[in-house]
């Protein structure tokens, strides 16, 4: 079964982590089952990197696959803060290796599929992953004392946004015949704004309220447009890009959430994050069943 676990359960496994943030307010023992269930898949999925060192190489040489790797290092960068009020020694080195792979990442991916050899019809929402994925820095180095490093880290991922953003989207338009496989990662138009106001919130005090409800407005729409794709694709055949299904509606939960924490709570607002959470649970929860049966099933032949 090993051999089988894809690169792409690492967006699974950051859903996870982040949806124990998000429903720690409604119980602790909620974020530790998170935790737990992120754990179980990411000891998979280091035995993976072990053990099938070469199949690993392979996928490296997919864009598609390098791009959804990034939730790799994000996953690292969050578990940091599982393990911070613990052992922060380590939680420290967890969050540097975090950072340390991401920066790697993305001077990796800019090279072979940007500057060496640039398709369009290779540019995917995983793209984001990629660069503004370097935004998880911003939301989790509060937990490490480090927010004017978090700032920095946000700055680069909100560039990175006004840059590629226009690029996904002329590819969609010019190109609109994706395959089945990559279908999902359109979901991951909801993340794109929606991490940058929870690294935005988490990483800077002195916080614009218009620009934050800018971002906001924006976000929403996003959310509105992957919420139908979500519905669209969701009975398409098992793939592992099944994971975009998931964390972009769990940070999008947690950008509700920072809004309200900044600008105050109404009925709006409230009722808002109670439907993105419970569509946050519900989507982790189907991704994870799907996920189960694919591995069974691949374990059984």
């Amino acid at each position: 079964m090993i051999e089988k676990i894809p690169i792409p359960i690492c967006g699974l496994i950051l859903a996870l982590f982040s949806l124990g943030n998000l429903l720690n307010d409604i119980h602790p023992y909620l974020k530790v089952i998170c935790g737990l269930t992120a754990g179980i898949f990411l000891v998979l999925i280091l035995s993976k990197l072990i053990l099938y060192p070469d199949s690993i190489r392979e996928d490296f040489k997919n864009p598609v696959i390098v791009s959804n790797s990034g939730t790799f290092s994000m996953s690292l960068m969050i578990l940091s803060t599982y393990l911070a009020s613990f052992v922060p020694g380590i939680a420290y080195g967890v969050w540097i290796l975090g950072v340390a792979l991401h920066i790697l990442l993305i001077i990796y991916f800019t090279y072979h599929f940007i500057i060496r050899y640039f398709d369009i019809l290779t540019v995917y929402p995983s793209y984001w992953i990629v660069y503004i994925g370097i935004t998880m820095g911003a939301i989790t180095a509060h937990a490490h004392n480090l927010d004017e490093i978090g700032f920095i880290f946000f700055l680069v991922g909100f560039i990175a946004m006004i840059i590629t953003l226009p690029l996904v989207v002329y590819r969609y338009l010019k190109y609109s015949d994706i395959p089945d496989a990559n279908k999902p990662l359109i979901c991951i138009f909801t993340a794109v704004l929606s991490i940058l106001i929870v690294g935005y919130v988490n990483s800077y005090n002195a916080i614009s309220v218009e620009f934050l409800e800018g971002m906001y407005v924006f976000a929403c729409i996003f959310y509105m447009f992957a919420l139908v794709k979500l519905m669209e694709y969701r009975n398409l055949d098992f793939y592992p890009s099944f994971s975009a299904f998931t964390f972009p509606f769990v940070i999008s939960a947690l950008a509700t959430k920072g809004v309200i924490s900044k600008i105050g709570s109404n009925i709006v607002l409230n009722s808002i994050l109670t439907v993105q959470t419970i569509i946050a649970i519900a989507a982790v929860g189907y991704v994870i069943v799907k996920y189960v049966k694919f591995l069974s099933r691949d374990e059984s032949t």
